[in-house]
């Protein structure tokens, strides 16, 4: 059984449920952590509580019991 390859990952969209600016819209991002591996999507400019990136990643995956954190 194979414990390592590459995991391809689309960031599609967020819905948020709360918006944190009081004056105009919210600029969001996305991180994804892997191991020491740091991941993030480009920085939607009043992209509000619903941005929409529709970027892909390949993780490099070590092993298939690591988490992934978003």
């Amino acid at each position: 059984m194979t414990t390592s390859g590459k995991l391809r990952l689309t960031v599609i969209e967020a819905k948020l449920t709360r918006d944190t600016e009081l004056f105009g819209k919210m600029d969001p991002y996305c991180v994804i952590t892997y191991r020491d591996t740091v991941l993030k999507t480009k920085v939607i400019d009043k992209g509000g509580k619903t941005p929409k990136w529709n970027e892909p990643f390949v993780i490099d995956v070590k092993y298939v019991g690591d988490d992934i954190k978003i």
